[in-house]
Order: C-alpha cells, then sequence, then structure tokens
C-alpha cells in the first residue's frame, strides 16, 4: 500500500474576510435604508391619521355648526368655501344632488368622482341630508410644503448625520487599517536592515489604538532581536565548529597516506566520511543564515546541469555497490532562487534515497514543473511518514550516517524557496519526494 504526506510551503490564499472599510459602508447603507423605511412608515402612518382621525373630525365640525345655524336660521346655506363644497336635501329631494352623493351612508367616506376620490361627509337633522364633499388637493399642496418639505430636510439632516458618523468610524479605524497592512507585508528578514517606522500611525491613533500599535512595535523590536541572536548563533557556532573540522579532516587524511591495517583503514575512512557529512551540514545551517538576510541570485538556475553535476560527484565520492544513481530529464527546469540552497536540497535528497537504498537504483527526475527524487529503498510506513520531516528523526537507527537532519534542512529551505514537498512511499517498496517549484 502506498503512504503519502505532503509538506506545502506555498502561501495559502487567505480566507475571504470583510475588511473594516467595507463593513463601516455597509452600516451606513443599513441606517440609511432603516432611517428611510421608517421616514416612509411615518408619512403612511401619518397620512392614514390624517384622514382617519383629523379630517373625519373636522368635518363632523363643520356640520354640527352648521345644523346649530340652521336650528336658529332655516334660511342658513350650506357650506360653500375654497376646500369644502356643502349640498342640502329636504324631505328626501334629491334631484339637485349631483348623482354620485345619492345613497351614501351617513358618516365619512370617499366617492370616485372624475378621476378624484374626494372626501364626503354625510349627516341627517330631521328630515333634512346634509353632504359635505371635502376636497383634499389644496390640503394636500399646502401639506407638501408644510410636512413632505421639512420632512425631506429632517431626511437630509438625518443622512448627513449617518454619513459624518461613517467617516467618524473610518478615521477612528484609520490607523488599525494602517497598521494591519504595515504588519501584513513586513518582511522579517528585513526588519534588522530597515525597522518599520509606526511613527505616523502613533500620531494618528486615539488611546486605545495607541497602546495596540505600541504593543505591536515593540513585539516586533523584541522579535527582531531573537532573529538577529538566531543568526549570530548559526553564524558564530558554524564558524567555530569548522576550525575543528578542518583540523580533523586534514589530520585524517594524512593519517590514511599512511600504511595501515584493514580495521584502522576502515575507521579512518569512517571518520573521514562523517567529518565530510558534518561539513556539508554546517554548510547548510550557515547558508540558511545567510539566506535568510541575503536576496536570492537574479541568474537562473538550470536544474538539469546542477543534478548532473550532484550525480556525479555522489557516484566518485560515495558509490554504492549495487545501486544506480541517474538523472531522467523528461524537461528543462530554470530555477529563481539561491543557487547555494538549491543545491543543499537536492544533495540532501539525493544522500537521503542513497542511504536506505540497499539494492535497486535512485533517480532524480525533472519535469516542467518540478522534479522528483524515486529509490527503491526499505520505503516506510505511516507514522514514520508523519515525521519524516522532524529533526533527528531516522527511519533505521541502526543506519550510520547522517545525523537525522537531512530532510529537516530540506523542508526549512523548501518553505524559504516557497516550494512545495509532498512524499509517497511503500513499506518495502522505496520512496518519492515530489517537488514542486514555484511558478
Amino acid at each position: 500500500m502506498i503512504y503519502s504526506d505532503s509538506i506545502d510551503n506555498h502561501l495559502d490564499s487567505p480566507l475571504k474576510r470583510t475588511g473594516i472599510s467595507k463593513k463601516l459602508l455597509k452600516i451606513f447603507f443599513a441606517q440609511i435604508l432603516l432611517i428611510s423605511t421608517l421616514t416612509i412608515i411615518g408619512v403612511l402612518a401619518a397620512a392614514l391619521i390624517t384622514e382617519e382621525f383629523l379630517v373625519n373630525q373636522a368635518l363632523e365640525g363643520e356640520a354640527d355648526y352648521f345644523w346649530q345655524r340652521f336650528g336658529n336660521d332655516e334660511s342658513a346655506t350650506a357650506p360653500d368655501t375654497l376646500n369644502l363644497q356643502g349640498y342640502l336635501a329636504e324631505g328626501g329631494n334629491t334631484q339637485h344632488l349631483p348623482s354620485w352623493l345619492i345613497g351614501l351612508p351617513e358618516g365619512m367616506s370617499r366617492v370616485d368622482f372624475n378621476d378624484t376620490r374626494p372626501i364626503v361627509h354625510v349627516s341627517k337633522f330631521s328630515d333634512r341630508t346634509l353632504y359635505l364633499v371635502f376636497n383634499e388637493k389644496q390640503v394636500s399642496r399646502l401639506s407638501f410644503f408644510f410636512g413632505i418639505m421639512p420632512l425631506a430636510l429632517v431626511l437630509l439632516v438625518l443622512y448627513g448625520l449617518a454619513y459624518i458618523t461613517y467617516t467618524q468610524a473610518k478615521r477612528a479605524f484609520s490607523p488599525i487599517m494602517k497598521l494591519a497592512q504595515r504588519v501584513e507585508t513586513l518582511d522579517l528578514n528585513e526588519i534588522g536592515e530597515s525597522k518599520p517606522d509606526l511613527s505616523d500611525i502613533k500620531s494618528a491613533a486615539d488611546e486605545e489604538t495607541f497602546v495596540l500599535v505600541d504593543a505591536i512595535d515593540s513585539f516586533i523590536t523584541r522579535m527582531d532581536d531573537f532573529v538577529n541572536r538566531e543568526r549570530n548563533f548559526t553564524r558564530y557556532a558554524s564558524h567555530e565548529l569548522r576550525t575543528p573540522l578542518s583540523v580533523i579532516k586534514g589530520s585524517v587524511a594524512n593519517l590514511r597516506q599512511e600504511p595501515l591495517n584493514e580495521r584502522a583503514d576502515r575507521q579512518a575512512t569512517r571518520i573521514y566520511n562523517t567529518v565530510n557529512d558534518m561539513e556539508s551540514l554546517l554548510e547548510a545551517l550557515l547558508e540558511l543564515a545567510r539566506e535568510s538576510s541575503q536576496e536570492a541570485s537574479h541568474e537562473a538556475l538550470l536544474l538539469n546541469d546542477l543534478a548532473e553535476m550532484l550525480v556525479e560527484q555522489l557516484n566518485e565520492t560515495c558509490p554504492k555497490e549495487g545501486v544506480s544513481l541517474n538523472v531522467v530529464h523528461n524537461s528543462f527546469l530554470s530555477l529563481n532562487g539561491s543557487h547555494k540552497l538549491i543545491r543543499i536540497l537536492v544533495d540532501n535528497l539525493l544522500k537521503n534515497a542513497l542511504t536506505y537504498t540497499d539494492s535497486g537504483r535512485v533517480d532524480m527526475v525533472i519535469e516542467a514543473d518540478g522534479f522528483s527524487v524515486v529509490d527503491t529503498g526499505i520505503g516506510m510506513e505511516p507514522e514514520q511518514l508523519a515525521r519524516i520531516f522532524d529533526p533527528f528523526f531516522r527511519i533505521d537507527q541502526r543506519k550510520e550516517k547522517g545525523f537525522g537532519l537531512g530532510l529537516a534542512i530540506v523542508q526549512k529551505i523548501s518553505k524559504e524557496l516557497r516550494w512545495k514537498i509532498s512524499v509517497e512511499s511503500t513499506p518495502g517498496g522505496g520512496t518519492r519526494f515530489n517537488v514542486k517549484v514555484r511558478s
């Protein structure tokens, strides 16, 4: 059964989140919509109250006043004004009434007449009936000027206040948004050279935002110190260890020139190979520390040439009987990035494959979008595959060669280069490391 695992070192696409500006804009439009809705409801409610209560009360008052005058003087005429027209019917005689008034019940009602719907109030006294026709056109016009217009002005004022609130809220959140943009574009590799200046954000921030900005500024300073300490320690440690390693390597090389018995020669060869591995490890650590503060080479690297060179070197310096080490060119692949880091990554993958392959072959397959290192070695179980990139983890503890840091360094370099590395393995059937380079 084939088991696989993947370490994705690409920058994951962030979750789609709504920014503060968009949220404030949504709140602003929600306020406008709420104000408009409440205003429309208020206008409709006012119109209903005006018609059902105020107009009805006014017409009833006009009718009562007329009947009082009529009781004192039966020659009193029905009201006839600009907005109110009265009709008086005596003894059921309706010949002089407009046809659309005949048959209306007592009280207030609306009547359809010439594309209008005037309000009619009907009241009776003895055998006489009074029809009061209210023309609301003029009143509606006055209502527009003295009701709708002021209401529109109030709406404009409310809209203006809502907009001012929106702009003030946006201004209050502006330092936070600027801070988020600065932090998002912050490059840890450049902190030591040019620490981000947050003074402009501090000067424009309120008290709460100032505390936040100051805390982040302090955190960046502490992080800068920590990163510099880590880099310096790696540099110093690597340099200090190189000197004794060079002495040991030179001494062993001289020793191997002397006539030695088989056991002593084997021990000297073992020491010499271990020193070489240690030198490679120190070089990788030192280059990682250096490349963290250096820009990548602008010159493209042809991986095909690098792979051929490394395979030739390994076949000469670390030949393994029964194992064939080859490069398969399915495409030409040109890479951008640190040439040293790319060389260390490929070299570690090839050495790891050779270490755990006792017979068969190790192939480096180059494709258009990446490359793979395929071996016919011992393979891995799922629990081993899950820990394959852990520092100091070794699949077979009986293997003497290596320090258990090779694949951890591969993962670190792939993250540095923003590449994607995945692993497929079959217990007893070999392992395949797939590396997808950043386009």
